[in-house]
């Protein structure tokens, strides 16, 4: 098998695991077998350990001992904890911008209208164009640590925004709502507007919380 190939079936092993996982065909708790993530993903054994191990990386699994692959739940703490750190580096990227006095990058605008436009029901399709359009702000902070320590949250960012996004999908239009709100402050340059935004956006509902296990 050529290296192309070898990345081609890990590839094709991640992705079909991990969409499993977010789709609720892996429930939370359950265990995936590496027999049926062969027969699904239509590879071999060792791009689907290979996957495994990258997703427990990720934050999606536990390996356990002796018995494989837990799909892990998230649990509120979580969801709070990624919340606060965020706000953190996300409150310095917005700030950058503002007194960069260039306004918010243009893919920012192109991704909040492909929010927009996208329908409620593709839970997973508005969570990935979500982490995009937060990761754009991020690129420009002009920070490359906090651009690194944004990257090494990105799939917990995912994971944890589908299992939110799955509980309320009412939120889409708050969210469209905020994103608006926060490239016109930074249109602005109101770097202490584009804060308060991302205050409230990042700040975890707890009708949300009180669904999520503790």
């Amino acid at each position: 098998m050529t290296a192309l190939m070898k990345d081609s079936a890990r590839t094709r092993a991640y992705d079909r695991i991990r969409a499993g996982i977010l789709n609720g065909e892996f429930p939370a708790g359950s265990f995936i077998e590496e027999a049926q993530a062969c027969a699904m993903a239509e590879v071999s054994r060792t791009p689907v350990r290979e996957a495994l191990n990258r997703l427990a990386a990720e934050g999606f699994l536990d390996m356990l001992p002796r018995r494989g692959a837990m799909v892990r739940h998230v649990t509120a703490q979580e969801l709070v904890d990624l919340y606060e750190a965020r706000k953190l580096i996300e409150g310095h990227a917005a700030t950058v911008i503002c007194e960069a006095g260039q306004g918010a990058p243009a893919e920012m605008r192109r991704l909040a209208v492909a929010m927009e436009a996208m329908p409620v029901s593709d839970a997973l399709g508005h969570v990935e164009l979500n982490g995009e359009f937060h990761a754009v702000m991020m690129a420009h902070c002009r920070n490359q640590i906090l651009v690194r320590m944004s990257e090494t949250m990105s799939a917990s960012v995912t994971r944890i925004g589908f299992s939110a996004f799955s509980i309320d999908q009412d939120r889409k239009a708050v969210i469209d709502r905020e994103h608006r709100a926060l490239i016109d402050a930074m249109d602005a340059g109101d770097a202490a507007r584009a804060r308060d935004i991302l205050k409230v956006h990042l700040e975890a509902p707890a009708h949300i919380l009180a669904k999520l296990p503790r």
